[in-house]
């Protein structure tokens, strides 16, 4: 417990940081209100309650249940992550893990997920909508991909 508490301490920032910045969008924005930041960025509220580019909408409670044996089949797979691909296996499993429970929590709590992050190419939309949350998955996973692949490509 103690050689993990670092990255307990990150899962809990990383979860007060995605749903600070959810709460903020909510608080300061209208449902579809853009605020352009860059010409590459923007901060676009808007919801869905379907899955990765808002594909399966309406289907909240199908993904919330999705969500919750993903996590869990991620705890049970943690040891043997670590085994495999070593610390930087501690640092996807944490990322993937604080993204799933991110997007849980708003699932469970608001019966959809806030988006708004508004990946942009000269102030037009390149991209859809997401939130830390579905980064911290993204970046989780892919990196988790890269360590498998240089695990195995070094053996061979």
């Amino acid at each position: 417990m103690k050689k993990n508490l670092k990255w307990y301490i990150l899962g809990v920032i990383l979860i007060f940081l995605d749903q600070l910045t959810k709460f903020f969008v909510r608080r300061n924005f209208v449902l579809y209100q853009t605020k352009q930041i860059a010409p590459f960025l923007a901060l676009t509220y808007t919801t869905n309650t379907g899955t990765v580019f808002g594909l399966f909408e309406g289907q909240n409670t199908i993904f919330s249940i999705f969500i919750f044996i993903v996590l869990l089949f991620l705890i049970f797979s943690a040891k043997n992550i670590v085994e495999d691909v070593g610390s930087i296996g501690k640092l996807t499993i944490c990322l993937i893990f604080c993204g799933g429970i991110g997007n849980l929590i708003d699932r469970v709590f608001l019966g959809k997920v806030i988006d708004f992050i508004d990946l942009q190419w000269n102030y037009k939309n390149i991209w859809p909508v997401f939130n830390l949350a579905d980064s911290y998955v993204f970046i989780g996973v892919w990196t988790m991909v890269v360590a498998y692949f240089l695990k195995y490509y070094k053996r061979s």
